[in-house]
């Protein structure tokens, strides 16, 4: 599918007038107040390069302080309610032309704002970089004295409910040291070992994170299954301090969390985020069974572990699974996607058409590669100049990690072919293909016909 821009276009070459031009925008949303003022001062601009090819660019390229080329804020609808729906649109039914209104909100939001996603990310890790960090070192912490705290319940006790949860603020306190080291080595990047980061270790960790729970889980299951076949035994009774040991642990483990729930959005956070939540039922549930399995029916405290190692299990490998497809490159949302084509045809008046537009994950965040079609008569230096600026807009995406853009003068060609290998080994099918394919191999003689 090809897009060619229509409207007036808005170019971002001269990056040394953009703040001087965007100050004039009063429209231009999510813009500092006087309140965020400390918060801007504290960001610095950083220079576009010493590049030759920057050199005289603004004779190149206007740059229009218009910040919605296209008029897309016309189609704002103010009001989405399902009565105001049902005025307008009487024939359709409200609640989906609200579902469709919405989204396209939220879309068109997405438009406007997306010239300023770099310093708004800048902002955000100013302001609540050292809160996700305190809940990461925080979640640590109480992984540690809480482990403590439930091993000696457990052992007090001998309640197979309450090892069970003692095994899992175990696997806990290991896995948020896997996550210490991932997040450290991922916010330090060598730039000669690992030239694009190491940002993607930090869903390496998150994948090991939930291969040892999974796997504790399996062992409580397994160890579990014993306990109820080899029928009853004598246990110690609860007594008050290890009821109050993991009533403690539950309490901790709420309060940590609700304030992981407020930054959830990122990564780390989030992970501690589903572990807290976890915790909160496993604990409350296994406290629950060995009190019932050794006051009233003894089967119910090995039959609590085997449950709880089953939510365990499952809540973790499905955690699992959606992280290792980020790794495998799951593209982007269609959304997302129509931002990125938004944000290239409104780049350059220069650029006629977009030829090709993909996005995928590579970690928790996106690469994203765009073939833009400019005129074949043009100079090398104005289509580098597109491009490069282009590509750096693109990476100011709080998403995108990478961004690579290639220019051509055509779009008719197959974009499947571009990346086609050279040389393809055939199949054979057929028997006398592959009794021809047997003669090559083996008396090396020439190689059968496709």
């Amino acid at each position: 599918m090809v897009f060619s821009p229509n409207g007036p276009i808005r170019s971002q070459v001269d990056e040394q007038n953009l703040p001087q031009a965007n100050a004039g925008a009063a429209s231009v949303p999510n813009q500092s107040t006087t309140g965020d003022q400390h918060m801007t001062d504290a960001i610095q601009r950083l220079p576009s390069g010493d590049n030759a090819s920057f050199n005289g660019a603004k004779d190149d390229v206007t740059i229009t302080v218009n910040t919605d080329p296209m008029d897309l804020r016309k189609h704002l609808k103010e009001d989405v309610t399902q009565k105001q729906m049902k005025a307008d649109y009487p024939l359709a039914k409200p609640r989906h032309m609200k579902k469709f209104y919405t989204r396209q909100n939220a879309l068109i939001d997405q438009f406007l704002q997306s010239g300023d996603e770099e310093r708004l990310a800048a902002l955000d890790q100013l302001e609540n970089g050292p809160k996700v960090r305190f809940a990461v070192n925080a979640s640590f912490v109480v992984n540690f004295c809480l482990f403590i705290i439930q091993m000696y319940a457990a052992i007090s006790t001998g309640s197979l409910s309450l090892f069970a949860t003692a095994a899992d603020a175990f696997m806990d306190l290991v896995s948020s040291i896997v996550m210490l080291i991932t997040s450290r080595m991922a916010a330090r990047p060598s730039v000669y070992k690992y030239p694009v980061g190491r940002t993607r270790i930090e869903t390496i960790g998150i994948i090991m994170f939930c291969c040892l729970m999974t796997t504790v889980a399996i062992q409580l299951i397994i160890e579990s299954g014993r306990a109820l076949g080899a029928g009853a035994k004598e246990h110690e009774p609860l007594h008050i301090i290890p009821i109050a040991f993991v009533a403690t642990a539950i309490f901790c483990k709420g309060s940590l969390c609700i304030y992981c729930f407020i930054f959830r959005r990122y990564p780390a956070v989030h992970v501690f985020f589903v572990d807290h939540r976890n915790d909160i039922v496993v604990n409350s549930f296994g406290l629950a069974m060995s009190l019932v399995g050794s006051r009233v029916v003894w089967y119910l405290d090995p039959v609590g572990a085997i449950l709880i190692g089953v939510l365990i299990l499952t809540s973790w490998a499905a955690n699992a699974f959606d992280h290792v497809w980020l790794l495998v490159g799951k593209s982007a949302p269609q959304e997302f996607i129509s931002k990125l084509i938004y944000l290239v045809v409104t780049h350059d008046t220069r650029i006629q058409k977009v030829d090709t537009c993909r996005a995928y994950h590579a970690g928790q965040n996106y690469y994203v590669e765009v073939d833009i079609v400019m005129d074949e008569g043009q100079p090398l230096k104005v289509t580098h100049d597109v491009a490069q600026t282009l590509q750096r807009k693109l990476e100011g995406l709080a998403d995108v990690e990478r961004a690579y853009v290639h220019v051509d003068y055509e779009d008719v060609h197959d974009i499947y072919e571009e990346h086609k290998p050279l040389y393809e080994v055939t199949q054979s099918r057929t028997i006398k293909e592959r009794v021809k394919g047997l003669r090559y191999l083996f008396k090396g003689k020439q190689q059968p016909e496709a």
